[in-house]
């Protein structure tokens, strides 16, 4: 749970107009309240669902909301989201990363940053770990390269077409999930391959929409 609070909130209904905002940008809310400065200024207090929270990212909405609201303190939690060189350096045991990184941006903007991320950490580790010896095609590079990589990450049952994964750690029914990261991980090994980059990953089903497992497709010419 995160705690921030907002001054510049004098005239009349600024409360609403920044919780309204909050919603819309996606942030989970848990309470709202005005309160006041030493020195008597109203000041606005948002309570936050989440654990991680880009102070310097929720201060340039706000002033795109009203110039005179500031943020003057997040409180509960980490300010900085982990970066994409964190989860980089921290490969495999990134999970916990990767969801305190998809919890630093709202709804309408989560699933988007988590894919670009998982193509970025997903080229990378092919680039560092399987790019020797001769390129591969699919299906056989699905099997010998993709595969072992997600194999570091949790349980993996693959056919030549799909991956399916009966626990992923990026998935999670209780909080926001975070599956799409695994999307963009397998979408940037493969584009990172030289005989592979004509191939598209496609989630299909996933555990935090009810589905028994996350399941991801794969279509590339032969």
């Amino acid at each position: 749970m995160v705690t921030i609070t907002i001054s510049g909130a004098e005239k009349s209904g600024a409360l609403a107009r920044i919780a309204a905002f909050l919603v819309r940008k996606g942030y989970p809310l848990k309470g709202q309240q005005i309160a006041e400065s030493a020195s008597g200024a109203k000041l606005v207090k948002i309570s936050l669902e989440v654990s991680h929270l880009d102070k310097a990212k929720l201060a340039a909405e706000m002033r795109s909301l009203n110039p005179d609201f500031k943020v003057v303190s997040v409180e509960g939690a980490q300010t900085a989201a982990p970066s994409i060189k964190d989860m980089a350096d921290r490969f495999p045991d990134i999970a916990s990363l990767v969801r305190a990184y998809g919890e630093s941006f709202g709804s309408e903007s989560r699933d988007r940053e988590l894919l670009e991320a998982g193509k970025k950490i997903g080229a990378f580790q092919y680039e560092k770990e399987w790019s020797f010896g001769s390129p591969l095609k699919m299906p056989v590079a699905l099997r010998r390269t993709l595969v072992p990589a997600l194999e570091t990450l949790g349980k993996v049952d693959a056919s030549d077409t799909d991956v399916a994964l009966s626990d992923s750690p990026f998935c999670s029914t209780g909080k926001s999930a975070c599956c799409e990261f695994l999307t963009g991980f397998m979408q940037g090994f493969l584009d990172a391959g030289p005989l592979t980059q004509n191939t598209r990953v496609h989630k299909a089903e996933c555990r935090a929409k009810g589905n028994p497992r996350c399941t991801y497709t794969f279509t590339y010419d032969l």
